[in-house]
């Protein structure tokens, strides 16, 4: 998804840069349709970042409760994937508040 995003962000810089106002209106739906699916797959990925929180803060609990050594793996595991989320996250959400500042950009042209 990161991939697509990237993509999406360049072609719009691109679509400002030529300075063409003509197909301006088809552009802009073919955007906006792109930045609804992008919309959606940032609250995906809000929810499952938030889980793998969650279940983290639950291996610390669980670790402190019963001090089984098993639950640490669990927890390495959770905390590096939640770290490749979280960036993942930061990526799709920057790149999505940049997409509506091109969007407004392309409807002043």
């Amino acid at each position: 998804m990161e991939k697509t995003v990237l993509t999406r962000v360049k072609e719009a810089e691109d679509f400002i840069r030529a300075g063409d106002p003509s197909g301006k209106e088809e552009y802009l739906k073919y955007l906006a349709r792109w930045i609804a699916y992008i919309q959606h797959e940032r609250f995906i990925h809000l929810v499952v970042t938030m889980f793998f929180g969650l279940f983290a803060m639950l291996c610390i609990f669980l670790f402190f409760m019963s001090t089984n050594l098993a639950v640490l793996g669990a927890l390495f595991i959770f905390v590096v994937t939640l770290g490749f989320y979280v960036r993942h996250y930061f990526i799709l959400e920057n790149k999505t508040q940049y997409l509506y500042d091109l969007y407004d950009k392309i409807e002043q042209m």
